[in-house]
């Protein structure tokens, strides 16, 4: 969040050879990035298969939160912000008061949508676990590749109820109906 509010709110140089920067793991094939964290992660730092595995999820999903938390603050009104400030909020308490209540939908939805990506990224995933960790969708995959039965496809809609529930939920709690006058 903090980067998509630097990348709308304020013009700066580089600017757009940074927003190129945050949006570059689109342009590489997922498998690429998977192997590519992998020597780096595990085999360069060292690090532990959870550790690599957040870090490896958190670069692919960082390129959805910019664009749909910078496509809400495209549309907010700055001027509100700078009016809170001319009547004595500080930086920090304007941002939690007035900016991200106002974005809050955009906020849900990019993180829906970057843990939507993220659960599908089996690639990426595949390259970062090691023996005794593994994913749900690497797990589902495995199963459907040695099992022929309809366990799979039981869960699959489990997580698509599951999914509709939430999103009825936000769309209760954050939808467009709140905005009706």
């Amino acid at each position: 969040m903090p980067a998509a509010y630097g990348l709308s709110r304020f013009d700066f140089k580089g600017k757009s050879l940074l927003k190129n920067f945050f949006f570059s793991p689109l342009m590489i094939p997922a498998i690429v990035v998977g192997f590519s964290l992998f020597q780096f992660l595990l085999v360069k730092l060292n690090l532990t298969v959870t550790s690599s595995l957040l870090i490896g999820h958190i670069l692919v999903i960082i390129p959805y939160i910019i664009r749909v938390v910078g496509s809400s603050l495209e549309v907010f009104d700055y001027a509100i912000e700078e009016a809170a400030m001319s009547l004595g909020c500080k930086k920090s308490q304007t941002f939690f008061k007035v900016v991200l209540p106002n974005i809050t939908s955009g906020v849900m939805a990019a993180f829906m949508l970057a843990f939507i990506n993220s659960f599908n990224n089996v690639p990426v995933s595949m390259f970062l676990t090691g023996p005794g960790v593994s994913t749900l969708p690497i797990t589902m995959m495995n199963y459907v590749e040695y099992n022929y039965d309809p366990t799979v496809s039981a869960l699959s809609v489990i997580l698509m109820i599951l999914t509709i529930g939430i999103m009825y939920i936000l769309e209760k709690t954050l939808g467009l109906s709140n905005f009706s006058a």
